[in-house]
């Protein structure tokens, strides 16, 4: 935690932030929701916050047509875990004044070499992207 940081932040990645369910995942990309930022694009679904919705979720999808080893494709969804667990706060704060929570799926589309500066750079730029409801977005912090 660096000095004057906001210690209520949490930098935790439990498991019920995690977005599992086949539905779910399927309902997001039918939407059609999305915001790009290169090397990835975030699907994403506004939901109202209700006891079955208690918190944001997210995946990571990386096609095997884009890194042909599970290792490298592993690799990258750390990367995107990591990122976001790091930066989630940025999006929770706005949402948790709001009473909505979002469900993203993030899904690598980068063709050239990654690295975990260039997938932080764009998960950020993705979750000040992520319009609110009302048509507001977060508010941007200089990196």
């Amino acid at each position: 935690m660096q000095p004057g940081e906001d210690k209520s932040v949490s930098f935790s990645f439990p498991k019920k932030e995690r977005l599992c369910s086949r539905l779910q995942l399927e309902q997001l990309l039918s939407l059609k929701q999305s915001v790009f930022s290169y090397p990835l694009k975030c699907y994403f679904q506004h939901l109202p916050f209700s006891e079955e919705n208690p918190v944001s979720k997210m995946a990571v999808s990386v096609p095997k047509k884009l890194e042909k080893t599970a290792v490298g494709r592993n690799k990258i969804k750390r990367w995107v875990r990591e990122a976001y667990r790091l930066n989630k706060h940025l999006l929770y704060n706005e949402l948790n004044k709001k009473g909505i929570v979002v469900n993203m799926l993030f899904v690598c589309v980068g063709k050239e070499k990654l690295s975990f500066a260039m997938i932080e750079k764009a998960v950020v730029e993705i979750l000040h992207a992520i319009p609110c409801r009302d048509g507001a977005r977060p508010v941007s912090t200089n990196l």
